[in-house]
């Protein structure tokens, strides 16, 4: 089976090499070099315009196994099957996993401290955000939970994390969203103090401005491609002939 995978993600060359290592017939291409394949692999972040990714499947049959996205493919371009690799449960959890491990860094990069007793208030209680304040805690920070339904306070409360408002940001040493909307408007930001850190690690969206965000998106592909390409192989592998 010729495999085309379309991402200039760093994962994605590794997954490209694992499909290779496995015997199947893988290759990193452009959206203009993808006729003919018989599966074709989509990044999970987006990466070419609707013009592209047009272009891209003029050339694609519609017997073409797609993994990609949904929100990437119109009825327009592609009228075949799509089976959308990033809604899988386990690929969500791993990467969930990876985000949270690969912030590390990002931290380390911006503030050139550790952990140990800085209070610390994450933002959302998802797959990200618990995994966050696990990894927290265990380097010795103070970790506060914001989260809007009473059911993820719970939890958050029940597994050894202190809920709070968004007022509290103001008290913290750093701020670090994973909700993908808007959180954090001007006014709650003007009130907050200038030394305290703020992250975002799920869009462009959830501090109304952005003068004073750190931004670690996308970071699995950045700080661990290698790791991030085995959680997509497992993913993709059986769907594979």
């Amino acid at each position: 089976m010729k495999i085309y995978i379309v991402s200039k993600d760093k994962r994605y060359a590794y997954l490209n090499e694992l499909l290779c290592k496995h015997g199947y017939d893988s290759k990193i291409a452009a959206p203009s070099e993808a006729k003919n394949a018989q599966a074709l692999i989509l990044p999970i972040r987006r990466e070419y315009s609707d013009g592209e990714l047009k272009e891209l499947f003029e050339g694609i049959s519609d017997k073409t196994l797609v993994l990609a996205p949904m929100s990437q493919i119109k009825k327009e371009y592609f009228n075949g099957e799509v089976i959308d690799y990033s809604q899988n449960g386990e690929l969500l959890k791993r990467n969930a996993r990876l985000t949270a491990e690969a912030f590390i860094s990002s931290w380390y990069e911006a503030t050139e401290c550790s952990f140990e007793k800085k209070k610390i208030l994450v933002c959302g209680y998802g797959r990200i955000g618990k995994c966050l304040c696990r990894i927290l805690s265990s380097l010795g920070a103070d970790v506060y939970i914001y989260a809007r339904r009473e059911e993820s306070r719970e939890e958050a409360r029940t597994n050894g994390f202190t809920p709070a408002s968004l007022d509290f940001s103001k008290e913290c040493d750093a701020v670090i969203n994973t909700v993908p909307s808007l959180i954090f408007d001007s006014a709650l930001i003007d009130s907050i103090p200038v030394g305290t850190y703020l992250f975002e690690l799920a869009s462009t969206c959830g501090f109304e401005r952005t003068e004073r965000v750190n931004f670690a998106l996308g970071l699995p592909g950045k700080i661990l491609p290698k790791s991030a390409a085995a959680v997509i192989f497992d993913a993709i592998l059986p769907y594979l002939p």
